[in-house]
């Protein structure tokens, strides 16, 4: 069991978040001030606003720093490198595979109390196309996608606008359930959305079933903005962090089981 248990060990160390900028062009529309592509590099932001509005990063106070997000115009575009592969799996919760996680929120229908809408109502919801490949040569369409399903919350204990960092963070790789809709957040203030997320820090799931070679994987992402021809709108999309989502601890341990029985097999 020493081989497979090798590669679990090394599947748990390599880092779920993208780790090299292949390439970065921020389009026509970028956001300005906005555009240093190394701030998608590394887990998402958890609070947020030094030096201005400190406070943590909740589903109604998004990051806006310039060094946290990166913004991708019309005909931009951002590439990026894993060191773990983005898979089909079976044991990733509800299927999801990738997280997105850019600067989309809630507006507080209650401020500063946190408290989402009745019929929500949100900011930040850039649409972009995402791409995955396995070489970084050939791609493959996985869609288009928008920062605005289930906005970041960097703590579990935290509240909306809260300024000193919380002392339990959410994990940025936990999905919430894609099958979730607006009126599931409908009415919630930041206990309920927290109850929610059941741990989660949010983001928007993607799921890579679909595409050619996805269970073998893929460690490139591209983000796009396309060029919609207007010369009157100014389309832009702003990226926090990407996540991988890792195979579960206990189907690691399924897996080593597997192996050695399959070897004793032999």
């Amino acid at each position: 069991m020493g081989i497979v248990c090798g590669m679990s060990a090394g599947l748990q160390a390599q880092s779920p978040w993208a780790v090299e900028v292949i390439g970065y062009d921020p389009g026509t529309t970028a956001t300005p001030g906005f555009v240093d592509s190394q701030t998608a590099l590394g887990e998402p932001e958890r609070f947020t606003g030094e030096g201005a509005f400190p406070g943590v990063v909740s589903p109604f106070n998004p990051p806006f720093g310039m060094d946290e997000i990166v913004s991708i115009g019309e005909g931009g575009h951002l590439t990026v490198r894993f060191d773990r592969p983005i898979t089909n799996d079976g044991s990733h919760l509800f299927g999801v595979d990738l997280i997105i996680l850019g600067n989309g929120g809630f507006i507080d229908s209650d401020f500063p109390n946190g408290v989402v809408g009745d019929p929500p109502t949100m900011f930040g919801l850039d649409e972009a196309r995402l791409e995955l490949s396995a070489d970084g040569v050939n791609w493959q369409d996985a869609g288009l996608f928008t920062e605005g399903f289930a906005p970041a919350m960097g703590y579990i204990d935290a509240g909306a606008f809260d300024s000193e960092p919380g002392d339990v963070p959410t994990d940025f790789t936990r999905p919430l359930d894609p099958s979730l809709t607006p009126e599931d957040f409908a009415g919630l203030d930041i206990d309920g959305l927290r109850a929610l997320y059941d741990g989660s820090g949010g983001g928007t799931g993607i799921d890579v079933a679909s595409l050619h070679g996805a269970d073998d994987g893929f460690l490139f992402a591209r983000i796009s903005v396309a060029d919609d021809g207007d010369l009157n709108s100014s389309l832009n999309a702003e990226i926090d962090g990407i996540a991988v989502v890792p195979t579960p601890p206990g189907a690691l341990v399924l897996l080593g089981g597997l192996g050695a029985i399959a070897r004793r097999r032999r």
